[in-house]
Order: C-alpha cells, then sequence, then structure tokens
C-alpha cells in the first residue's frame, strides 16, 4: 500500500510515435512515386521498351520492395511502441490512462443499457515487508503472479490493471447487482490467498468495491470511493472486502446463490 499515494510515471513514446508516424507516411508517399515510375518505365516505347527502361524498372522495383520493407518495419515497431505504452511494464496489465477509458466506455455502455458498472479496488497487505526483507526482484514476481490470478476469476469483458505499487483496479464492466461483485471479491481473496512464491506465506488483501450508478458517475468518482471502501477494511483489521456504500442500500436486485 502506498499513502500517501505516489504516482508512478508511464512510460512516454509520445514522441518516438509521432516521428514513426512520420516516417511511415514519408515513406508510403515514397511507395507511390516508385509505383507511377515503375508504371512509366514499362510502358511501350516505339512499339517496346528500350534496355534502358528495362533496367531502369528492375531498379525501380528493387527501390519499391526496399522501401516496403522499411515501412513494414516501422509499422511493427510503432504497434509495438504503443501496445507497450499502453501496458504496465512489470505486470503486463492496462495502465491508467488505458484502464480510464476502458472506464469510460463501460460506464457510457451501462448508462444506455441500465446495468450497473462495478470497480474493485485491490491493496495487497503487508507487501512493504516483502520488498524490504527479500528485495524488489521477489516483490515484483509477487505483484506479476498475483496480476495473473486476479485475472483468473473475472470475464473476458472485464479488466485487472496495476494501479501503483502493490494496488490494483478491477473492473466489472457489467453487473446484475452489487452482490455479483463480492462473488468476484471472494474469488479475488482466496486466489490472492495462494502462496505466490515457494518461500513465502500467504498474502492477503482488502479490496473496496464502488458501484455506478450508486457510488458514482463518472470513472474518478469510482476510484475514489473504492479507495476510501478499501481503507475501511484497511481499518477494521484486513484481509476482507467492503462497499463504499452499504449493500443494503444498493437498491433491488437479485442475489446470485452460492
Amino acid at each position: 500500500m502506498q499513502h500517501p499515494r505516489s504516482r508512478r510515471q508511464e512510460p512516454a513514446a509520445d514522441q518516438v510515435i509521432a516521428q514513426l508516424r512520420e516516417e511511415v507516411k514519408t515513406l508510403r508517399g515514397q511507395l507511390v512515386e516508385l509505383s507511377q515510375a515503375v508504371a512509366a518505365a514499362q510502358a511501350p516505347l516505339f512499339g517496346g521498351p528500350s534496355t534502358a527502361l528495362v533496367e531502369a524498372n528492375g531498379a525501380l522495383v528493387l527501390s519499391a520492395l526496399h522501401a516496403a520493407e522499411v515501412a513494414e518495419s516501422a509499422m511493427g515497431e510503432l504497434q509495438e511502441l504503443t501496445r507497450s505504452g499502453q501496458h504496465d511494464v512489470l505486470t503486463g496489465t492496462p495502465n491508467r490512462a488505458l484502464m480510464l477509458d476502458r472506464m469510460e466506455h463501460a460506464i457510457a455502455l451501462a448508462r444506455r443499457r441500465g446495468t450497473r458498472v462495478a470497480l474493485l479496488f485491490v491493496d495487497l497487505d503487508g507487501f512493504k515487508q516483502i520488498n524490504d526483507t527479500l528485495g524488489h526482484a521477489i516483490g515484483d514476481a509477487v505483484l506479476h503472479r498475483v496480476a495473473r490470478r486476479l485475472e483468473s476469476v473475472i470475464r473476458d469483458s472485464d479488466t485487472v490493471s496495476r494501479h501503483g505499487g502493490d494496488e490494483f483496479l478491477v473492473l466489472l464492466a457489467e453487473v446484475g447487482h452489487a452482490t455479483d461483485a463480492a462473488l468476484i471479491a471472494d474469488k479475488m481473496l482466496l486466489a490472492v490467498a495462494e502462496p505466490a512464491i515457494d518461500c513465502l506465506p500467504a498474502l492477503s488483501a482488502s479490496v473496496g468495491i464502488a458501484i455506478y450508478p450508486e457510488d458514482g458517475q463518472e470513472a474518478a468518482d469510482l476510484i475514489a470511493n473504492a479507495d476510501a471502501a478499501m481503507y475501511r477494511v484497511k481499518g477494521r483489521g484486513r484481509g476482507g472486502f467492503a462497499f463504499h456504500v452499504d449493500l443494503a442500500s444498493q437498491g433491488p436486485g437479485p442475489v446470485p446463490g452460492p
């Protein structure tokens, strides 16, 4: 847990991406010009192409192939930078910017459909002790393993994101009732409790839950309210979950069976 919060800066690749986009644009323009030159070189002259034109045609084709290879390589690098720029380097989960985008999309969809969105704020208990006693390499391995375990209990439409330090956000894109989020929180607590590394004791986590629309209309509101609920769990002894608003006030809805 980080308190007070320290906001980790995501790797900035905007300038590199912009430069690559410009290079790809230039290469595409060159390919168009080369293609036009090739077409002109292949045109018959006095009934047939001259030797010089045939040689020029071959040179232009080679140049066009080289430009195509360079453009393809640049596009691949651009796609990789764009992908990595949207994900946390340590865990591979979506970074804050991508998570906020997914939250806003989920909220907009829920608003149209009249459904709910749940946000779970997951904070590992006692994680600082792992870093302090066993080192950051072990701590990083634990965070990576925890991310995979959180992902193992959600649907493909849901998202796990490392929020920073030992904190994770879990977006449940569409839920019928708040109790659906409680079931997922229970599964997550069990998954986290399994030994993360052979030499470590079992972990525990504190989870706060905020529900759209009851606990906020915007992504930032849901994050703040889920964070506050998580701190209530910390205050009463860690290792559990709590809603921002009491479950009984979340409105009518079906309660899933065990």
